[in-house]
């Protein structure tokens, strides 16, 4: 009854912006949020930062997008990888060598982080050709670190410039 009585006093086009008015002991509260209440989700958004100080992560990667442009959410993966994982697996790497492998044994563990590079095909690209070209790597190398099968013996690469792509 109340919510008849509502929709056709206030409900419509030309009705909008009449004055409601309260009865029967109702009470108006308004529908914005304290200063005491904004003041504490303030506070609980520097949590969410300070946390993610505290361990070094990112915050778009925890999802906390208030200061976030397309630049730094590009490089949010490559800085959780450097700045977060990268310490993690070293340590991990060394307890394996101090307490698992046996001292001047042939095992050593390595966590590999290169995966993060995925998303940014320029740079790894960039990264094979100074490796091939300095004589660190060659190709068949380069093409196991990308998940390739290595070419068939004899078989070059198709010279991009010949306007066939290499195998």
């Amino acid at each position: 009854m109340l919510r008849k009585a509502f929709e056709d006093r206030h409900a419509g086009a030309e009705k909008a912006g009449s004055t409601l008015i309260l009865d029967g002991g109702m009470k108006w509260s308004p529908a914005q949020i304290s200063p005491e209440d904004a003041e504490l989700l303030e506070t609980r958004k520097f949590g969410v930062v300070g946390l993610c100080r505290l361990f070094q992560v990112p915050p778009p990667i925890v999802q906390a997008y208030e200061n976030n442009t397309f630049t730094n959410a590009a490089q949010a993966g490559l800085w959780f990888a450097t700045f977060c994982l990268a310490p993690w697996a070293r340590k991990i790497e060394a307890e394996f060598v101090r307490s698992v492998f046996p001292t001047g044994g042939p095992y050593e563990l390595e966590l590999d982080l290169s995966g993060f590079l995925r998303g940014d095909p320029e740079t790894r690209w960039n990264a094979h050709k100074i490796a091939i070209d300095s004589g660190v790597l060659d190709p068949d190398e380069v093409r196991q670190i990308e998940g390739w099968n290595p070419r068939p013996a004899g078989q070059k690469p198709v010279p991009a410039s010949d306007g066939a792509q290499g195998q």
